[in-house]
């Protein structure tokens, strides 16, 4: 199964017709992203991914043991859609895992 997201494929889904009473928001805004990712049956925006946030000192913070207020410290703050086209059903996942997300305060 190709992994690649296009903008055509997933702006082809229709996703209001999913049933969506299994979802239950965890608070982590990536896991929620694929929970949803999952239950539509699209593929991943890469302004969704958590790799496009990470940077080389996460990678190499995240091989270490952490406590979990440290990880929460890691947690990112803001989306960057920047230079990326749309498309309804990743702006629908978007959308419904940002109010559990509390610590996502920015969209760029």
């Amino acid at each position: 199964m190709d992994t690649i997201w296009t903008f055509e494929e997933n702006q082809s889904v229709e996703t209001e017709k999913v049933d969506m009473k299994p979802f239950k928001p965890t608070g982590k805004f990536f896991e929620d992203v694929q929970t949803l990712v999952r239950m539509f049956n699209i593929k991943t925006h890469p302004a969704l991914r958590e790799n496009s946030y990470r940077t080389e000192q996460n990678v190499n913070a995240s091989v270490t043991h952490e406590s979990q207020d440290e990880q929460a410290q890691r947690e990112i703050v803001a989306l960057n859609f920047f230079k990326y086209r749309l498309d309804k059903a990743s702006l629908r996942v978007t959308f419904l895992c940002l109010p559990s997300a509390q610590n996502i305060t920015t969209l760029k």
